[in-house]
Parts: structure tokens; C-alpha cells; sequence
């Protein structure tokens, strides 16, 4: 992430109780992923990393950062995810967004997924 922090439209949203970091959602503009699914586009974001404590997931706080991050962008998102990775995929899903293209590279294989622009 640290890198991340230097790159155009950087947003980090943090989901806290009190003082505690229970949940984390980052990203920023960028064309990788856009590249990677051949659908470039000079305005859109990507969502590096979205994170919620085991403990606490299936309460909607995964869904509320989602959302928070999403919210300081309104071009075409991306995001790349492991296929198998259920929980994630059910949220994306309901949250509208569609698979676009299987990735593979370093013996990693990625679902890009895009959402459309609001």
C-alpha cells in the first residue's frame, strides 16, 4: 500500500471503533487493470484492497467500504480478485459488479471485474 499512497486520486477509508482499526478499503485512479482487460479509459479507478477483521465480516461493514471508497470516484471501476475468493465475489456481485477477464501471471490468477461509471 505504501506506494499506492503517491499515486493519482489515492483514497483510504478506515472502518474504527474507537480507536481500533477493524476495516480497510483503498484505492486509486489508475489504468492497469483497464489495460490488462483491454478496455482503457483515461478516467478510472481502481479498488486495490478492501479488508474486514473475521471476526466482524457478514455485518455490512465490508458493503459500508465499499461503498465510502467508491464514493470519490465516478469513472469506470476496476478491481482484481482471486476467482475463488466466495465471500468477496458475493459482495462485488451484489454491489453490480461484472467479470470481465481472467488474469494470470507468477503462477496468480486474478478475476478483473469492472463497475460501471455513476
Amino acid at each position: 500500500m505504501l506506494i499506492d499512497v503517491h499515486r493519482p486520486g489515492f483514497v483510504l477509508v478506515l472502518a474504527l471503533d474507537g480507536e481500533q482499526v477493524y476495516g480497510f478499503a483503498y484505492g486509486h485512479r489508475c489504468s492497469r487493470l483497464a489495460l490488462l482487460a483491454s478496455c482503457p479509459s483515461m478516467d478510472d479507478f481502481t479498488l486495490k484492497e478492501l479488508a474486514v477483521l473475521p471476526e466482524l465480516r457478514g455485518r455490512g461493514a465490508g458493503a459500508a467500504l465499499h461503498d465510502a471508497v467508491l464514493a470519490a470516484s465516478s469513472g469506470p471501476r476496476w478491481l482484481a480478485t482471486h476467482p475463488a475468493a466466495t465471500a468477496a465475489l458475493g459482495l462485488y456481485r451484489n454491489k453490480g459488479w461484472h467479470a470481465l477477464a481472467l488474469h494470470s501471471s507468477d503462477a496468480r490468477t486474478r478475476l478483473i471485474m469492472r463497475k460501471a461509471a455513476v
